[in-house]
């Protein structure tokens, strides 16, 4: 029997946390309208290249996971290796068994998880206007990115390079203070992006763009990787890490970074976009209290980040290659996923 509410539930943001909310409505027959103020799904994004961590939640499957709940994402590549770099060592974390990211493209493209969600809404019937904006007062469900820059990151997209199915993760004070530089390869062979981010509120993005050049020139591994590449694109962007203390206020449900819902020391906001969205269209669904929910399946998570965020500012490099050092001697320079969680607290 349908059930399809007259009056359309409203939502501001046309990201993975605003698609997924509209979804979930639509999957109950309720009518929905999304507004998304660029041309496109997920336009703060021009084409980045993203994580979805494939490990410590129960040993669960990252992408099954979501599937669960009626959200369907198709990654361009399965990530099976990263290197973790101090200033003076490194390490290895490997999985055969099963991918320890995937790798999501993000912002104008076909193949995008934006588009792809996109994509599927309109199939469900779901209103999606683009180049539009409207009133704060007709909005249940805001969506629309962070709310304000706890952390800063400066991207760069290169084709032509010479890059493995590996990611590579840098951590270094001099260049990346209270933040990490990370290299990740991209949908197209030879394709990788650069990113570059920081907590630290003293920094802006030309002198990110600044200390991100110095460092491409400066380190082999980087130099091996770019050697005659091309850059064809750059962004900044802005995170929102501080989790609002009542994600359901005024009538209005806050999803992803328009909540704070951003995982501080990893940057890896799509699982808490997704089911952020979710559960707020549940919370209309079924009347359930959105604010517990957001509680329950966050907060000791994002507390746990936060207090690694903390200890992180007050290492120096000499600290950081103490603990790698520490690492090395305990494990080698190859660690299975097991023996990374074990250290994960540390660094």
């Amino acid at each position: 029997m349908q059930h399809m509410i007259n009056k359309p539930i409203r939502i501001l943001g046309g990201g993975i946390s605003g698609l997924s909310a509209a979804i979930t409505l639509a999957d109950k027959e309720y009518a929905v309208e999304l507004f998304e103020k660029s041309s496109y799904p997920g336009g703060r994004f021009i084409r980045n290249f993203q994580c979805l961590r494939n490990f410590g939640h129960n040993e669960i499957d990252a992408i099954d996971e979501i599937g669960k709940i009626g959200i369907y994402l198709k990654p361009y590549k399965n990530l099976y290796k990263i290197i973790r770099y101090s200033k003076s060592y490194n390490f290895e974390v490997s999985n055969d068994k099963k991918p320890i990211y995937y790798l999501l493209l993000r912002g104008r493209s076909e193949y995008s998880i934006d588009s792809q969600l996109a994509k599927y809404a309109t199939n469900m019937g779901i209103n999606i206007f683009y180049n539009k904006k409207i009133e704060s007062n007709d909005i249940t469900i805001v969506a629309s990115g962070p709310s304000k820059a706890d952390s800063l990151a400066y991207c760069e997209v290169y084709e032509d390079c010479n890059i493995s199915d590996t990611g590579h993760v840098f951590l270094n004070k001099k260049y990346s203070p209270d933040g990490y530089i990370y290299v990740l390869p991209g949908p197209i062979k030879g394709e990788a992006i650069l990113v570059i981010c920081t907590t630290d509120s003293s920094f802006n993005f030309k002198k990110l763009k600044i200390l991100l050049d110095q460092f491409k020139g400066e380190k082999d591994i980087l130099k091996n990787i770019f050697y005659k590449s091309t850059q064809k694109s750059s962004q900044n962007c802005i995170g929102s890490c501080s989790l609002l203390s009542k994600p359901y206020v005024n009538n209005k449900y806050y999803v992803g970074e328009a909540a704070g819902l951003q995982d501080v020391t990893a940057g890896f906001g799509i699982r808490y976009a997704i089911y952020s969205g979710y559960f707020a269209a549940q919370s209309i669904i079924d009347k359930s209290n959105y604010n517990i929910q957001i509680s329950k399946m966050f907060k000791s998570q994002l507390e746990f980040e936060h207090k690694r965020s903390i200890r992180f500012s007050k290492l120096t490099n000499d600290d950081i290659d103490k603990i790698f050092q520490k690492v090395n001697k305990e494990f080698g320079n190859k660690l299975n996923l097991e023996e990374y969680g074990s250290i994960r607290g540390m660094i």
